[in-house]
């Protein structure tokens, strides 16, 4: 696979533990995603808890005030004409009350003619609305929410009229409830919430009280987002995270509370920080995450502790021999490497392997040295059949030369001594001895060709340059191909052997020409460069190829090449289509003092 080229098994090996947790991590995100969700849902579960109970609370509070205003009311009418009395009936109910700050009687025109505290008669009560509301109601009406402080704690009010026997308001009774003394039930939940959380009621307009946690105190908030607020009065309830005035994180869990104290929509506004209400599932999640991290060190040391003693090492083992054998050491051998189980396996199958490589290696080793001995014994016999053909023909060249050219010049002279004896010269036998003479001639003229063609006496007198020169003028004058020979005024000084080769190479070369270039020039250069003889031939013809030169049937090539072998020469043929054909031999040069 192309992405994982260069990356060594021990990696993928990494990589492919490492994914096998990716799964396991995604799932530990979904819990802690699920746990935040619930932990959510619970804030809002306990918000709704907190404004039934607080509204059930008021309801029986509400309830049990009405009845122990009602009680008052009518105590206040039956002692109508001494208010001063009543007040310690007050003072003393006030003591045996829970929660209560104060209770009082005020007349019609709203003067307190009666109190539980006896300073606080002749306060006025005309400007609260609670007061106007229950003249005209003449039923319980409870105070604004929340209503005066007392004694700087904020206090509740609620009123009750004191009717006479035909039913018209003669007083009011009221009471005042300390707000921290209120919904015990409630402030006790708020209690288990964590620190810094707080308690809003809110209505349309403004938050009316506020219940810290840490403090356990209830107050009057200064401002409430007001974005945030219409939020909760659109939705009535449920959970968003907003920040508060300190740009803090908070998440707001808010329902409505339906209370009989409350007479407008109000809703009960739960506020906790949002990294507190996290804190479990981020613990969780810190703790899952620790807990995958851990188990993918174990996991990867466990894959390097195996895979190094069980893969990695067998490999190794594998690879090491696999190189041996690579770089010649047929005899390398894996053996068993643990187990059987694959890789064992592959290891019998690469002994197996190398020992039949080896074998055919052994075999085909023993083949070449006898195909290069055979080869060697080849050219040893054609350098010999070279040698021996040369040699006999300087032999037949001698023989024909001494024996024969001689017999024939003996027989001219003869001939021309009977000559001169005829006394009787007739025309017929003039002819005929003139027909004789040219015989005889031409006779001798075919004997020098034959026995310079078998062994250009040149060659062995005058050398290699001048035995080429010879051939050239030959060679122009028998085919009529303009053949030259460049002037490089080089007369090299070769053993006889290697100018005889030479010299048979350059005739092979023109036979080839006359045969196959269709050239009308020949170019020839003998000279010496770096150290070799260089011998160029090159003809204007329609230029060798390729396959001929490969061909194995151009037995004229291989024995040029051939000839040069013994003295590590070598040949080059170059061909160009319709440029000629150049053969370039080299020869190292012998030397200095080499020959003697």
């Amino acid at each position: 696979m192309q992405q994982f080229v260069g990356t060594s098994l021990k990696t993928r090996l990494y990589l492919l533990v490492s994914v096998s947790f990716i799964p396991i991590a995604l799932l530990i995100f979904y819990i802690a995603e699920e746990q935040k969700a619930m932990e959510e849902d619970a804030i809002f579960r306990t918000i709704t808890a907190i404004a039934g109970a607080a509204a059930n609370e008021e309801n029986q509070q509400m309830e049990s005030t009405h009845d122990l205003l009602t009680v008052i009311a009518n105590s206040f009418v039956i002692a109508e004409g001494r208010p001063d009395k009543f007040s310690g009936i007050l003072t003393n109910l006030l003591q045996q009350s829970k929660g209560s700050v104060r209770f009082g009687i005020i007349d019609l025109d709203g003067q307190v003619v009666a109190d539980s505290d006896p300073s606080m008669i002749g306060q006025d009560y005309r400007a609260n609305i609670w007061f106007s509301t229950i003249l005209r109601s003449k039923e319980l009406a409870p105070g604004l929410f929340p209503g005066e402080p007392i004694n700087g704690e904020p206090a509740f009010y609620a009123a009750c009229p004191a009717l006479n026997n035909r039913g018209d308001v003669v007083a009011v009774a009221f009471a005042a409830f300390n707000l921290n003394g209120m919904n015990r039930t409630l402030i006790k939940q708020l209690t288990e919430l964590p620190k810094g959380s707080r308690l809003t009621l809110l209505d349309g307009t403004q938050g009316m009280l506020r219940y810290d946690v840490d403090t356990h105190q209830w107050s009057v908030p200064q401002k409430f987002n007001p974005t945030l607020r219409r939020e909760i009065i659109h939705r009535q309830s449920g959970t968003l995270i907003a920040t508060d005035e300190n740009n803090d994180a908070r998440v707001y869990a808010f329902a409505l509370l339906q209370s009989f104290l409350r007479n407008r929509p109000v809703f009960l506004v739960l506020e906790i920080y949002q990294s507190s209400i996290l804190a479990t599932s981020g613990r969780i999640f810190l703790r899952n995450m620790a807990l995958l991290v851990v188990s993918v060190l174990i996991a990867l040391l466990f894959i390097w502790w195996a895979g190094n003693t069980f893969i990695l090492s067998r490999i190794n083992a594998m690879v090491g021999a696999s190189r041996k054998l690579a770089s010649g050491d047929l005899s390398a051998r894996i053996g068993k490497i643990g187990a059987h189980d694959e890789l064992n396996h592959l290891a019998g199958v690469f002994d197996e392997m190398a020992a039949s490589l080896q074998k055919r290696i052994e075999k085909e080793t023993q083949v070449t040295a006898s195909l290069k001995r055979s080869r060697e014994q080849l050219r040893s016999l054609a350098a010999y059949q070279n040698e021996v053909r040369e040699q006999e023909r300087i032999r037949i060249a001698r023989e024909i030369h001494d024996q024969l050219g001689q017999s024939l010049t003996l027989l001219r002279m003869d001939l021309s001594w009977l000559k001169k004896q005829l006394d009787d010269k007739s025309p017929t036998v003039d002819e005929k001895m003139d027909t004789m003479f040219q015989v005889l001639a031409d006779a001798l003229e075919n004997l020098h060709t034959v026995t310079t063609e078998l062994r250009p006496i040149i060659l062995d007198d005058f050398g290699l340059a001048a035995a080429i020169e010879w051939q050239i003028e030959e060679f122009r004058n028998r085919v009529g191909i303009e053949c030259r020979m460049a002037p490089t005024g080089f007369e090299p000084d070769l053993p006889k052997d290697q100018a005889t080769a030479l010299f048979r190479i350059f005739q092979e070369t023109l036979t080839n020409i006359i045969r196959h270039a269709r050239a009308s020039e020949v170019e020839v250069r003998l000279e010496a460069r770096h150290g070799d003889l260089i011998l160029q031939i090159q003809d204007n013809g329609r230029g060798i190829t390729a396959a001929e030169i490969d061909d194995p049937k151009s037995f004229g090539l291989l024995g040029i090449r051939e000839r040069l072998y013994p003295w590590n020469g070598r040949v080059f043929f170059e061909g160009r289509p319709g440029q000629g054909t150049r053969v370039t031999v080299r020869l190292p040069m012998p030397p200095k003092g080499a020959l003697s």
